[in-house]
């Protein structure tokens, strides 16, 4: 079931799945990605799982952000998706960037979280190449364009372009399989839009205050004793120096809470909802309990 739910942030897209008063897991997207990053990982959970996929302020179907991205839009969001799904509690699956959202809410509202799994989530600082900065840096020139009178029309026209270019980059270079899983028409309208690209950018942009924001939230709020998994993408690694810092980067996310795991996923890049659904699905589960 797909509807439009309000939030401070603006009209957030919620997908739900699975029976209604299951256990609640909530599948939080990369940057740029949505709902159609999650078909396969849905199939595998929602017999008995109520399955909960949203797109961020801007993104997807979801309306124009009200508020510009920062950890407490990002807390915001998430409470909105668990009351429109009806969970008190949940796990959250946070991909890439969404994994630092993940550890800000786990840590702000402890008594909401259920566990945890973070795939492939991005490094701390920037700079060990994720988020994906040349096709930022191309598509915020393509941006700028469109925003200069009396061009706006050929600048939209070259965001409609550089949108979709963008995500069939990220397939090829960040995905195994290559391959969209949702209808590639849908996926590509989306991208088509320039104020899409424009809310990935902005949260491209605010990476860094991010980080900072988590940070200071560290200091002042604990994480709770909960279930904490962590995936590392092994065709993700890169070069030598690269994979390590990254890798000991991963370990030392795991071991913010006691028992928490760290686990190296062979054959699966980046985009490891895309690549290795089962291996989601899995942990998932292990997280729950099942």
């Amino acid at each position: 079931m797909s509807s439009l739910i309000p939030s401070p942030a603006g009209l957030l897209r919620v997908e739900l799945d699975g029976p209604e008063r299951a256990p609640a897991v909530v599948l939080s997207a990369g940057l740029g990605g949505g709902w159609f990053d999650w078909p396969s990982v849905v199939e595998l959970l929602a017999e008995d799982l109520r399955v909960v996929r949203f797109d961020r302020p801007g993104t997807g179907g979801s309306g124009p952000a009200l508020t510009p991205p920062g950890l407490a839009r990002e807390v915001a969001v998430l409470d909105a998706v668990l009351d429109a799904a009806g969970a008190e509690r949940a796990v959250l699956v946070g991909h890439s960037i969404a994994g630092l959202h993940v550890e800000g809410y786990a840590r702000l509202r402890p008594e909401r979280v259920a566990g945890a799994v973070l795939l492939d989530p991005s490094p701390e600082p920037p700079g060990v190449g994720r988020p994906f900065d040349g096709e930022a840096v191309a598509a915020r020139a393509l941006l700028a364009l469109a925003r200069v009178p009396g061009l706006r029309r050929l600048g939209r026209a070259l965001a409609g372009w550089s949108g979709p270019a963008g995500r069939r980059s990220v397939l090829r270079n960040a995905s195994r399989t290559r391959r969209e899983v949702a209808p590639s028409a849908q996926v590509e309208e989306v991208y088509r839009r320039p104020e899409v690209l424009g809310a990935i950018l902005d949260e491209l942009a605010a990476y860094p205050d991010l980080v900072a924001e988590l940070e200071a939230v560290r200091a002042a709020h604990p994480l709770p004793e909960l279930p904490w998994l962590v995936l590392t993408a092994a065709d993700a690694l890169g070069r030598p120096r690269q994979a390590r810092r990254l890798l000991a980067a991963h370990a030392r996310l795991a071991r913010l809470v006691p028992g928490g795991a760290h686990e190296l996923i062979e054959r699966c890049g980046h985009m490891m909802p895309l690549d290795r659904p089962d291996t989601v699905a899995a942990a998932v589960r292990r997280v729950n309990g099942m």
